[in-house]
């Protein structure tokens, strides 16, 4: 098996900001970073100014410390996926968690019905049995006895494959095409 090492990632050209609004920043902050700041600063302060309106005194660290935290460490390249930052690697985990992994049905021309969050909180209450225990949340990880078949086994059972990898060499590959020309010669003298 050949391995090979990528050299790439330590040539990362970042782009950075030098200047914002006329005051020098010196080396600057990654454009990502305030990118994503312009974005969730916003967002957080709205919501938290609608919910709760302005912060008292001491609520204060409350209300700059999470965005701050959240651009920081969400702006960083992710440790799984180093192509991705770690925001878009969150963003796309609470996509999987809203909309699960829905079945292609009819080649995607059919939309497949959306399960909602009911099948995954009630299977996330089949692996935390402790869950169904707690009294606020004991309804939502109830197991079901009356919903009918389960919404994830209507689809049919799961595709099995096997895939079978083969590495041909050039020998192998000019024998085929050989043969493959001998089958076009006959299927043509056939044909007059």
């Amino acid at each position: 098996m050949r391995t090979s090492s990528t050299y790439s990632r330590h040539w990362d050209i970042e782009t950075r900001q030098h200047e914002l609004l006329g005051l020098d920043l010196g080396e600057g902050l990654p454009r990502t970073t305030l990118r994503y700041g312009a974005a969730i600063f916003p967002l957080y302060w709205g919501g938290w100014l609608l919910l709760f309106g302005f912060p008292a005194q001491g609520a204060a660290p409350l209300f700059l410390l999470p965005p701050l935290g959240l651009t920081y460490y969400g702006a960083k390249r992710s440790a799984t996926y180093w192509r991705r930052t770690n925001l878009l690697v969150w963003a796309i985990r609470l996509n999987y968690l809203h909309t699960g992994v829905r079945p292609v049905l009819g080649r995607g021309r059919i939309p497949a019905p959306k399960p909602g969050m009911k099948l995954r909180v009630r299977r996330l209450g089949e692996q935390l049995p402790q869950l169904a225990e707690l009294p606020s949340l004991a309804p939502l990880f109830a197991p079901a006895e009356d919903d009918g078949p389960d919404q994830a086994e209507s689809y049919g059972p799961a595709a099995r494959i096997r895939p079978r990898l083969r590495a041909y060499g050039p020998d192998a590959v000019a024998k085929a095409r050989a043969k493959y020309r001998k089958k076009q010669r006959r299927s043509k003298g056939n044909e007059k």
